[in-house]
């Protein structure tokens, strides 16, 4: 505020900002338009919303944070990440082209405006960014408000508004065109490279022979077989191999647990550990005597467990296996 007092003072002869004021609105677009991008490219390799993790199916519905219930909706249907993807990355490229920025804006404003609800009523912690965003879309269509009133509420005529050169040389603006087209091509195959690149590293899975929800059928302490209660504290429900470097289990009680997991298919055996306390120690071998039984034989923590288990049928959760209906004979809302 003070040094806009003293500029003010200091070039008080001036009448407007007019070029000036072009130059801040292609620093707000271009920034828009790379945020756009960027997200867009996300969405439409599935890394943002990537398809939710196997213990999920058997979690307690209850159990999920508001973000979490989001994260799996959202990653549950490709088609609707993929529609918004779309969306976000058509406002992140309408706006690279300056003849474009209105409609760029507009684009960018409604997908953001939804952005935004969701980001505020699932607790995702991008809430001021995401404010940033639909300000710097309303920002960009300040100037065009009375002709997209009289255009679209009021049915009356509108006329091409007025562009403000940003050099005064044509050459220069060719130039600072083809530059902008050039930071938009760039930030495209960039993003899109990255987002690629994260999504194949989000979506490795353990190998498929290990991979699945586990239900163990004996669960053996120290040579004492522990009982099936959901009062024992000793025992576990379920086990969840699923990504490479995360081990999980289900306490009898349904709550979820992991430890870090190192596993070597080809020895058939693997580790698992807690970062935050190094001394803490577990190896297992497993033996797989069925295509849907695995044992696992090791210790965990200076105790010895000989784990049975059977792998669970994931065609029996309705979300895998509900598909796509056209027309619903019936309401399914479970």
């Amino acid at each position: 505020m003070v040094a806009t007092a003293i500029w003010s003072w200091i070039d008080r002869k001036r009448t407007d900002y007019d070029q000036l004021y072009e130059w801040l609105r292609l620093f707000v677009r271009m920034t828009l338009a790379v945020a756009m991008i960027s997200y867009g490219a996300n969405k439409l390799f599935r890394m943002q919303f990537p398809e939710p993790p196997l213990y999920r199916y058997v979690d307690y519905y209850g159990n999920s944070s508001p973000m979490g219930l989001l994260w799996t909706f959202m990653g549950m249907s490709r088609a609707y990440s993929l529609f918004a993807g779309i969306a976000e990355m058509l406002g992140g490229l309408l706006l690279i082209v300056p003849r474009f920025t209105t409609l760029g804006a507009l684009v960018t404003f409604a997908v953001m405006s939804n952005v935004l609800m969701l980001n505020l009523c699932y607790d995702v912690p991008r809430k001021i960014y995401s404010i940033h965003l639909v300000l710097m879309s309303l920002f960009l269509l300040l100037p065009d408000v009375r002709r997209l009133i009289d255009f679209f509420v009021l049915n009356r005529r509108t006329e091409p508004s007025p562009t403000v050169p940003l050099l005064t040389d044509k050459q220069l603006n060719r130039w600072a065109l083809l530059l902008q087209f050039g930071i938009g091509a760039v930030m495209l195959v960039y993003c899109l490279n990255q987002a690629h690149g994260n999504a194949v590293k989000s979506a490795t899975y353990l190998p498929p022979p290990i991979r699945g929800i586990w239900s163990v059928d004996e669960f053996v302490a120290d040579g004492a077989v522990q009982p099936s209660l959901l009062t024992n504290t000793e025992r576990w429900q379920r086990v969840i191999f699923d990504s490479p470097d995360t081990f999980y289990f289900q306490d009898m009680d349904s709550q979820i647990g992991h430890f870090t997991l190192a596993l070597d298919p080809k020895s058939k055996t693997f580790t698992l550990a807690i970062p935050t306390k190094p001394h803490w120690k577990a190896s297992f071998t497993y033996e797989d005597p069925g295509p849907d039984s695995m044992v696992l034989d090791g210790t965990l923590n200076g105790r010895h467990l000989k784990i049975s288990l059977h792998r669970t049928d994931l065609g029996q959760f309705l979300l895998l296996n509900r598909g796509f209906n056209m027309i619903n004979q019936t309401l399914l809302n479970r």
